[in-house]
């Protein structure tokens, strides 16, 4: 799985990886120590006699005082050399283990200059050393990188392999990979998990948690020396584990895999530092051998700011319900994680466009990325429960797929659930760039629409403030509803009130077809749609004698940047709100869907209503963001902010 966030306290956290000084401080902290950081011998013996054998001819590049060459020594590997820039550091070596490994070799010399014969050697083994040849991103730092590369190639025979242990931070990945595939060379880059854990658990054979792991992913890149041949593309391949590799098209697929990888073990041991994960963490696994490009699960970590002897679970979101309030928003998640009594709960969606056979293949799927996020405390080998909503994944059944010009992507599709033990059936309309919002919803019937329903709480609370409105003005004789989607508000007006007309307006031809065909929307006398863009239809509305009684605005905001999903920033403008007061009757009500997040636009928006209209009122809408600001053009109410 690539594995991508969207916390920015996560994301600094990498970026502080990638940044050019991080690998001068690592170093500089104690190069030792840095050093033995790569791996013991012991924990990575698994990938060294994967990809070096014993007859070979070995070079040991930047040996420093690590204990490395004597445990390949001990273990077989006698035909080696082990070189050091730092005379002082292979006297040192040669004093410590000549008399103990009769035969060991170690020597001075400049990688960047060595005094080897061409071909001599079928394997140069790299523990950390280009990590500390490249500590910066700079000119220098690559000049460097790119003589030690010319004299590996000119040292290795054909067929030799470059083993490079490394955390591969960005420019080395970039700069390493493509040299050697210019070069015609064969790249394999592998996980080395073993050597991102202590000594003493490799042993011991003891489950990690989070907190025992070094914070940054180790790899071993394995280039394999071949000449150029035309025409011929050289291998790609990433080794997520030690039984499973993939082949790859291009270097950018072999870049996003180890960065996927880098990311998530950085949000891991940020959450295990804390011991709480922030409110807005998430993580989307995409599926690398899939040509779907959307994820295959998200992964949202909850935490619960209290003591609890259940600590950890996972909860499958089955495919339909991830737009439940419950499941798609944060106080709702904090509210599950609430019932389900759990400190930390990580909530799973899966991804629309994805297959899933059952609960236990997700779980199978997903249980070693579950067991990273894990929190302090755990007892090694915990059993983490996976809940859900019974044993089926999948409650969602795909009607019409499609594309309009203006909201791209969007699906039909109808959800079963649970109401008052029975099984009710609701058709929904999607936004695939918005997939957690219910654009229109409609209960199913005996297979039809049912018109006198409402789904939306927003919608309910329109219709009512309308209702108490026309108590008190019963001359009220037509509405205009600006967003008319899978039209069901207008529809439901209609049916509700039979003394009224109602017009929608819809700048998508396709939202009137779709709400025409599935939705229930039918067209009369009373009932009309107009595929009209809303800004420029009230501006037209204002300069002529039409007025209206209502009108209501629900608009969809495309862009998620702006602070304000609900409506466009343009429609709460003062020179359009100064319109449609124009457009309303003496008697006129203004009721606007806001759905604002930021403060100071939500105290905008107010503050342009209240200079156009002399009541201005709000109704909060419980367990959602939306709220219904209701303007008269009459004082008959009491304004309240």
């Amino acid at each position: 799985m690539d594995a991508t966030h969207n916390n920015k306290l996560y994301k600094k956290s990498f970026e502080s990886f990638n940044k050019q000084t991080f690998g001068r401080d690592f170093f500089t902290r104690g190069a030792f120590r840095a050093f033995q950081r790569y791996g013991t011998y012991t924990q990575l013996c698994g990938i060294l006699h994967k990809y070096i054998s014993s007859r070979d001819k070995i070079l040991v590049g930047g040996c420093g005082n690590s204990t490395l060459s004597a445990d390949l020594f001990d273990a077989g590997f006698k035909n080696m050399v082990s070189v050091d820039i730092s005379s002082t550091v292979i006297q040192q070596m040669i004093a410590q283990y000549s008399k103990s490994h009769p035969g060991i070799q170690f020597m001075a010399m400049d990688l960047l200059h060595m005094s080897f014969d061409s071909g001599s050697f079928s394997c140069f083994l790299d523990k950390g050393t280009l990590d500390a040849l490249m500590s910066d991103n700079d000119s220098e730092s690559k000049s460097r990188a790119e003589k030690l590369f010319l004299e590996i190639d000119r040292v290795l025979k054909i067929g030799g392999r470059y083993v490079c242990i490394s955390l591969l931070q960005g420019h080395i990945l970039e700069c390493l990979i493509s040299h050697f595939h210019n070069a015609g060379w064969m790249i394999r880059i592998c996980r080395c998990e073993e050597a991102e854990t202590s000594d003493e658990k490799v042993l011991a054979k003891k489950t990690q948690r989070p907190s025992d792991r070094f914070p940054f992913p180790v790899f071993a890149v394995v280039c394999t020396k071949f000449k150029i041949m035309e025409g011929v593309s050289p291998l790609l391949e990433y080794c997520p584990s030690d039984n499973n590799f993939e082949r790859l098209s291009t270097l950018n697929e072999l870049l996003s895999r180890v960065q996927s990888v880098q990311h998530f073990a950085t949000l891991c041991h940020q959450i295990s530092q804390e011991g709480k994960a922030s409110q807005d963490v998430f993580i989307e696994l995409m599926d690398p051998k899939s040509n779907k490009k959307t994820p295959k699960y998200t992964l949202f970590v909850v935490d619960r700011h209290i003591k609890s002897n259940n600590k950890f679970a996972a909860f499958v979101v089955p495919q339909g319900r991830e737009v439940d309030w419950l499941f798609s928003s944060s106080d709702g998640r904090r509210q599950l994680a609430d019932n389900a009594k759990f400190q930390r709960l990580v909530v799973i969606h899966l991804g629309r466009d994805h297959q899933f056979s059952n609960l236990e293949c997700v779980q199978n799927e997903l249980a070693a990325v579950v067991s990273s996020l894990q929190p302090e405390g755990l007892a090694e080998n915990t059993q983490i429960p996976f809940l859900s909503l019974g044993t089926e994944v999948n409650q969602r059944k795909e009607i019409y797929r499609g594309v309009s010009d203006s909201t791209g992507e969007f699906v039909i599709e109808e959800v079963e659930e649970e109401n008052d033990g029975r099984t009710v059936i609701l058709r929904r309309l999607i936004f695939i760039s918005n997939p957690n919002v219910i654009q229109s919803e409609a209960r199913l019937k005996k297979g039809k629409v049912d018109l006198k329903y409402l789904s939306c709480q927003h919608h309910i609370v329109m219709v009512k403030e309308l209702k108490q409105h026309m108590e008190n003005n019963s001359s009220l004789k037509n509405a205009l509803v600006l967003g008319l989607g899978g039209g069901a508000l207008c529809t439901y007006i209609h049916q509700e009130l039979k003394n009224l007309s109602v017009d929608g307006v819809e700048i998508d031809p396709t939202m009137v077809d779709l709400a025409k065909r599935y939705f229930g929307f039918v067209p009369n006398a009373r009932l009309k749609a107009h595929v009209a863009d809303g800004l420029q239809f009230v501006k037209d509305l204002a300069a002529s004698d039409e007025r209206y009684d209502c009108i209501m605005l629900d608009v969809d905001c495309k862009d998620r940047g702006l602070g304000i999903s609900c409506p466009p920033p343009s429609f709460v403008e003062l020179e359009f709100i100064c319109l449609i007061r124009n457009c309303l009757s003496s008697h006129g009500l203004f009721l606007l869907n806001l759905v604002c997040r930021n403060e100071e636009k939500r105290t905008g928006v107010l503050e342009n209503l209240k200079e156009s209209f002399p009541s201005v009122q709000t109704r909060k809408i419980k367990g959602e963001v939306n709220e219904i600001i209701v303007c008269s053009v009459t004082t008959n109410k009491t304004a309240k902010k």
